[in-house]
């Protein structure tokens, strides 16, 4: 009897995964819209130097996808926090379904999405690099760096998968904890900041430690491990809230 409540529960929750792909088109074009953005931003470049000597100058700009991974990271919190509001929560009761299989459906859903936000993110250096190369002037010259190392370039994919994904599940839990009492999404922010500052009076800069403890990590597996345990506990506490939310409804 309980292999096929589970196979039901799977079949339901895969059902509204298809349902979301279908139905969310809009995360897609909110995507684009971002990236070009970041795009658009990344023209000054991420970074430059310059000598100069007798009869010449040199100039370096470094155009990296830095920008548009930060813009997607933000797309990636906005997003799921958006997913949190009632209208996208009511849609998935057009299925025989309860909160658990609703919460699931749009977990993996924010997952798949991440993935694809993260692989456009990182191409769109290639794009960049293009970009620069055909609005520079003619006597300056563009020197591209191509992928290189394989291994590097997936091991910098699966990085940027995970921190868009970690940031999903912050924009989740944030958005579940407002659906709790609208007046949270005003009080939030203000604690959130308030908090920041009076920490930072006592020497506390709570906002350099988190860049620090995920981004500042040169272990490769120490850092996939901070990553996944974040995002499980922002997950597990947005299902926590979700089932008080159930109760208050």
């Amino acid at each position: 009897m309980m292999s096929l409540i589970e196979v039901q529960t799977s079949e339901i929750v895969k059902k509204q995964i298809g349902y979301k792909w279908r139905a969310y088109t809009g995360v897609f074009t909110s995507l684009v819209v971002i990236q070009l953005l970041g795009l658009l931003f990344s023209l000054n470049g991420s970074g430059s130097m310059g000598s100069g000597r007798t009869g010449y100058d040199v100039n370096i700009t470094y155009y990296t996808a830095d920008i548009v991974v930060g813009f997607t990271i933000f797309w990636g919190f906005l997003t799921a926090f958006l997913l949190t509001t009632k209208a996208y929560r009511e849609d998935d009761f057009a299925f025989v379904t309860n909160r658990k299989t609703s919460t699931l459906s749009t977990i993996v859903f924010l997952f798949m999405i991440c993935v694809i936000g993260a692989l456009t993110a990182l191409l769109s250096g290639f794009a960049l690099k293009l970009i620069a190369y055909f609005i520079l002037p003619g006597e300056e010259m563009l020197l591209t760096q191509g992928v290189g190392n394989v291994s590097a370039w997936l091991l910098g994919m699966f990085a940027t998968i995970i921190i868009v994904f970690m940031f999903s599940s912050l924009g989740y839990l944030a958005g579940m904890i407002v659906q709790l009492n609208k007046m949270l999404v005003i009080v939030m922010p203000v604690v959130v900041v308030g908090l920041m500052i009076l920490l930072s009076r006592v020497g506390f800069q709570i906002q350099v430690y988190f860049f620090e403890f995920f981004f500042e990590e040169n272990n490769a597996w120490l850092f996939t491990l901070k990553t996944l345990s974040a995002t499980t506990i922002f997950y597990a506490l947005s299902v926590l809230v979700s089932n008080r939310l159930e109760v208050k409804q």
